[in-house]
C-alpha cells in the first residue's frame, strides 16, 4: 500500500514538475531580459499607471508584464529586486498582491476562456469571466490600497538592478549570458521547489483525504448541491478546466441549471485554490521568497483571493 501511495505521489509530482520547471527556466531567462537596456524602459512606461496608484518604483513595472507571460518569473524578479533595493516586507506584499490582475487575465485568456466559451456559451462563459477578473481586481486594488497607506516616499530612492545594459557584447554572448544568469535563478529555485512540491503530493495521496471525505460531504450537502453539482466540485479541485468542461457537459444535459453552473463553479474555484496553494503557490514562494516571506504572501494572497471568492458564493447562492 505504502508503495502506491508513493507511484501515485510520483505521478502527480511529475505532472506539476513537467508544467512548472520549463516555465520557470523560461520565465526566469524572460525577467533577466525584461530588466536589460531598452526593453527594460519600455515595459516600465507601459506599467506606469499601475506603479503610479501603488506609490511603487517605476523600476518594478517589469513585474506586472511579467505576471502576464509567467507568474514565477514575475516573483523572481521581485524577489531579486526586494534584495537589491532593500524593500520592505509591506510593500513586498503590496506588489505581490497588486500582481493579481495581470495574472488573472493571463490565465482567463490563455486556459479558462477558449473552455468557457465552447462549454457554457457566450452568454454564461462571458459571465464566469468577468466575475474571475472582477475577484482578481479586487486583490489587486487591495495591494494598492495597502501600498498607499505605507505612503513610502520615492522620490529619492536609488534604484539598484542586478542586470546592466551590455553595449558592446555580441547578441550571441548576450544570449548565453542572460540564459546563464536565467538557470542559476532557475536552479535556486528549482532545488527547493521539487523536494516540497513532492512532499504535498505524498501528503496529498495518503488516506487522510478520503477520511476527510464524510465532512466534506456534509459541508457540500448545507449547500443543497445536486450530485452533479458535487462532481463538479471534486473534479474543480486539481484543475478548474477539468470543472469548467464537466459543468459544460452537465448544463448541456439539463442537469445544471445557469446559476447553478456559476454557483459550482465558484465553490469549485475555492476548492481548488486552497489545493493550489498548498501543492504548487506555497512551494514555489518559499523556493523564490525564503520560508518566512514566502509562507507570508502565500497565506496573505490565498485568503485574500479565496475572502472575495466566498463573498461572491454568498451572492450568487442568496441573489441567483
Amino acid at each position: 500500500m505504502n508503495s502506491d501511495f508513493i507511484f501515485l505521489a510520483c505521478t502527480k509530482t511529475f505532472i506539476i514538475w513537467k508544467a512548472a520547471l520549463p516555465a520557470m527556466l523560461f520565465g526566469c531567462w524572460c525577467g533577466v531580459v525584461l530588466r536589460r537596456g531598452k526593453i527594460f524602459i519600455f515595459f516600465s512606461k507601459l506599467t506606469r499607471p499601475l506603479t503610479w496608484l501603488g506609490k511603487i518604483p517605476k523600476e518594478l513595472g517589469p513585474f506586472f508584464i511579467l505576471c502576464l507571460l509567467n507568474r514565477y518569473a514575475a516573483n523572481a524578479l521581485l524577489a531579486d529586486c526586494a534584495k537589491t533595493n532593500k524593500l520592505s516586507t509591506n510593500t513586498i506584499t503590496a506588489v505581490y498582491l497588486m500582481g493579481s490582475l495581470p495574472t488573472g487575465i493571463y490565465f482567463t485568456a490563455f486556459y479558462f476562456t477558449p473552455i468557457l466559451i465552447n462549454s457554457l456559451g457566450i452568454e454564461l462563459g462571458s459571465i464566469f469571466i468577468v466575475i474571475h477578473i472582477l475577484l482578481s481586481l479586487i486583490v489587486t486594488c487591495t495591494g494598492i490600497f495597502w501600498q498607499r497607506l505605507i505612503n513610502q516616499n520615492w522620490n529619492n530612492f536609488s534604484f539598484q538592478s542586478n542586470v546592466s545594459p551590455q553595449n558592446n557584447i555580441s547578441k550571441a554572448d548576450t544570449f548565453f549570458q542572460d540564459l546563464n544568469s536565467a538557470w542559476l535563478q532557475f536552479r535556486s529555485i528549482a532545488v527547493i521547489f521539487m523536494p516540497v512540491t513532492f512532499f504535498f503530493a505524498l501528503l496529498l495521496s495518503t488516506t487522510w483525504l478520503e477520511q476527510l471525505a464524510p465532512t466534506l460531504d456534509q459541508i457540500l450537502q448545507s449547500f443543497s448541491l445536486s450530485t452533479a453539482g458535487v462532481m463538479v466540485i471534486i473534479a474543480g479541485l486539481p484543475t478548474l478546466i477539468a470543472a469548467i468542461g464537466l459543468a459544460g457537459s452537465l448544463f448541456a444535459q439539463g442537469l445544471l441549471s445557469a446559476p447553478e453552473v456559476i454557483f459550482t463553479l465558484l465553490l469549485a474555484a475555492f476548492g481548488h485554490n486552497v489545493y493550489d496553494s498548498c501543492s504548487r503557490v506555497w512551494p514555489s514562494n518559499v523556493a523564490i521568497f525564503g520560508l518566512k516571506l514566502g509562507t507570508s504572501l502565500t497565506l496573505v494572497g490565498a485568503n485574500l483571493y479565496l475572502g472575495t471568492v466566498a463573498i461572491a458564493i454568498f451572492i450568487t447562492y442568496n441573489f441567483l
